[in-house]
């Protein structure tokens, strides 16, 4: 077994082509740290989700990254350090990104934000459409606000241009998910699921 130590730090990230860059108040730090206990790296990331979520809880609307510390006499797990650079242990999914040069799309603006699975999806120049995670889905590794924030702005496109109510349903959670990490556009994805409808209307 292994000890570690977490803590929060306050940090934003900007996206610009494709590099993204992570700005950190490194000499400050949200709540307390806490130390935890793991043999493996699988076992790890519950516990830094947890303590990511916990801080999240008391610090609202925060943006921060996870900073792990491999507490002296211990062991770091194989294959720690491949998961802490690539940010598989879900040390990031608080961190704001924000897109430096968002792109519009037919006259809409374009996306400010694409979230992650404790950040929201906004679009440039608006605040994040409504959207929150149940208790379940906080807890889960279906949840995920980015994900659903996008859905909504999506499904507003779809009632604006009067799209058949059954647009949206016409994909599979999946696939819908697909689109939303391939980061296509709001405007596109309804025109898209509108196309794909009104086939399967006329087909039918």
């Amino acid at each position: 077994m292994a000890f570690f130590t977490l803590s929060a730090t306050p940090a934003t990230a900007k996206r610009e082509g494709y590099f993204t860059s992570t700005t950190m108040a490194l000499m400050s730090q949200l709540g307390e740290r806490r130390i935890v206990e793991a043999k493996s790296v699988d076992g790890l990331k519950p516990l830094i989700l947890s303590f990511g979520r916990d801080t999240a809880l008391q610090h609202p609307g925060k943006s921060f990254k996870i900073m792990v510390t491999v507490n002296r006499g211990s062991r770091k797990p194989r294959g720690f350090d491949a998961a802490y650079d690539s940010e598989a242990l879900g040390t990031s999914e608080w961190l704001e990104t924000t897109v430096a040069d968002p792109v519009p799309h037919e006259g809409m603006a374009g996306v400010a934000s694409w979230g992650r699975r404790y950040t929201p999806f906004r679009m440039d120049g608006a605040e994040p459409r409504e959207a929150s995670l149940t208790e379940a889905e906080r807890l889960s590794d279906d949840g995920h606000l980015g994900f659903k924030g996008w859905a909504a702005e999506v499904a507003a496109i779809l009632d604006t241009i009067g799209a058949p109510a059954t647009a949206l349903g016409s994909e599979t959670r999946d696939a819908l998910v697909s689109r939303y990490r391939a980061h296509q556009h709001p405007a596109l994805a309804a025109a898209v699921l509108t196309a794909s409808s009104m086939a399967e209307h006329l087909a039918a």
